[in-house]
């Protein structure tokens, strides 16, 4: 199991709690707080017993320290390690330019003279590529960028092109 980190969330965290993300099994799960949330009653599919949850994507849900918590799949992990084409999917052409000139070591300053555009304008372009990548850093960024060169196409795509 690797070492939780704490993430920003979306809105199903109370305000100003930290969202802890683990692996657990292979998969990357969020240990969110549900203090603040009351119980539905759900029944899996073939099962007729209902299931207490917190959250819709919920794995399963425990009491420590005084508080409720429950585990869900850590969606922002699946868009940061998108595949290839995904990543060319998730991001508009100007984004994968700054992308491209950021990974090939360019600073904000130099991005913006190269595209003739402000260093606020290239701050807020990496923003929105950190959001959408589900990163929180320039050398994320990167990475993820990397990785979608690396990876190899899926049996489904080799006949699409």
């Amino acid at each position: 199991m690797n070492a939780p980190r704490d993430e920003p969330d979306d809105a199903e965290m109370p305000a100003g709690a930290p969202v802890t993300t683990l692996e657990l099994g292979g998969h990357l799960l969020r240990v969110v707080c549900v203090d603040e949330r009351l119980p539905d009653h759900r029944s899996r599919p073939g099962s007729a017993r209902l299931r207490q949850c917190y959250l819709p994507d919920e794995i399963g849900h425990f009491e420590w320290a005084g508080h409720r918590y429950a585990l869900v799949p850590d969606r922002s992990a699946e868009a940061a390690s998108a595949e290839g084409a995904e990543l060319h999917r998730l991001l508009t052409n100007r984004e994968l330019q700054i992308v491209q000139l950021i990974c090939s070591g360019l600073q904000t300053k130099q991005v913006s003279a190269r595209l003739h555009i402000s260093e606020f304008t290239v701050r807020s372009y990496l923003k929105t590529i950190y959001c959408k990548l589900g990163v929180r850093s320039r050398g994320a960024m990167v990475y993820a960028y990397a990785q979608s060169l690396s990876r190899k196409p899926r049996e489904d795509e080799v006949g699409a092109h």
